[in-house]
């Protein structure tokens, strides 16, 4: 399972909802990936862009669920989502990368 950070963007619509019937939308987020398998370590909202954001563990079928299943409500303007790995599986990919490296020929060079 991957981990990933997702912003999702809300609608003019969706603030008007908050509005007339406020309610805790983590906690409905939280229902939404716990249903669907997810692992969730945290959801936030951003006050500089007006988006729920969260750190979630799942794969990439599962986000693409999600996505669907979110952006067919109309509350979302927009989704983006982001794979994160540690800084250890990047250390890994660095040492790997370099040992390999010397084996592509660039087309600039």
């Amino acid at each position: 399972m991957a981990l990933y950070l997702v912003r999702s963007r809300y609608t003019p619509t969706a603030f008007q909802g908050m509005l007339a019937a406020p309610s805790d939308r983590g906690e409905a987020a939280k229902a939404l990936f716990k249903s669907m398998g997810f692992k969730t370590h945290e959801v936030l909202f951003s006050i500089s862009n007006g988006s729920i954001v969260c750190l979630i563990e799942g794969t990439a079928e599962q986000i693409t669920e999600a996505q669907m299943i979110t952006m067919s409500t109309g509350a979302f303007a927009e989704i983006q989502v982001e794979e994160l790995i540690s800084t250890k599986a990047m250390k890994a990919a660095m040492t790997s990368a370099g040992a390999k490296a010397a084996k592509y020929k660039a087309p600039n060079k």
